[in-house]
């Protein structure tokens, strides 16, 4: 059992573990994909997917039976992935020091979807975890920004709520058509974790970077 930020106690194998088990996948996380992209419809056959902080591999498992035989998917993440699934690259790496124009990345961008379920290690200091997070989110767009994402892509960023996220939502907004902040179901109860969703990239920002 763990606890969360409101001194809930949770089950780590609750309800959306077995019913993720179930269906295949490595983590519940990719319920809460699902969950996300029943209701905005994220993937297209075919689209070339980036996943930031892409360990153990659940969302990296959902996008590939989305996006379909000619879809190609990148991840990275400082651990390792230990799946295997069609279709898939992974790299054990830092995302903070991933850029664009990489070894790794130059020959892929642009993206038409970059996806984040990322975190470093939480402390338990509110303060220090939400600046964390963001700093995360912050690189993500920095990486969209620099030519990662085309021109009417979508963005999916996990952060925590606290410091720091305000601000970011505030610059993350004016990038797309249509925004929108996600708390899904299966995300445990009292967790500051929510999802930014982008959708239509404006790319205009790409100026300013």
């Amino acid at each position: 059992m763990g606890k969360t930020r409101k001194g809930l106690r949770y089950e780590a194998k609750d309800k959306f573990f077995f019913e993720a088990k179930k269906a295949g996948f490595v983590a519940r996380s990719a319920l809460k994909l699902e969950e996300i992209d029943a209701r905005f419809h994220l993937y297209k056959p075919a689209m070339k997917v980036l996943d930031l902080g892409c360990a153990p591999g659940s969302w990296l498992q959902y996008a590939a039976r989305k996006v379909g035989p000619k879809g190609r998917l990148w991840g990275i993440d400082l651990d390792p992935v230990r799946i295997a699934i069609p279709r898939v690259t992974t790299v054990q790496g830092d995302i903070l020091g991933l850029e664009v124009n990489s070894d790794n990345l130059a020959s892929l961008v642009p993206f038409d979807f970059i996806q984040s379920d990322a975190m470093t290690k939480t402390t338990g200091i509110a303060e220090s975890d939400c600046a964390r997070s963001v700093a995360l989110a912050e690189h993500a767009m920095r990486l969209a920004r620099a030519g990662a994402l085309r021109v009417g892509g979508t963005v999916l960023i996990k952060v925590f709520e606290g410091p720091g996220f305000t601000e970011f939502y505030v610059s993350f907004k004016p990038q797309f058509h249509w925004t929108h902040v996600l708390r899904p179901e299966a995300s445990r109860k009292g967790s500051r974790e929510v999802y930014v969703l982008g959708l239509d990239y404006k790319g205009t920002a790409r100026l300013k970077a």
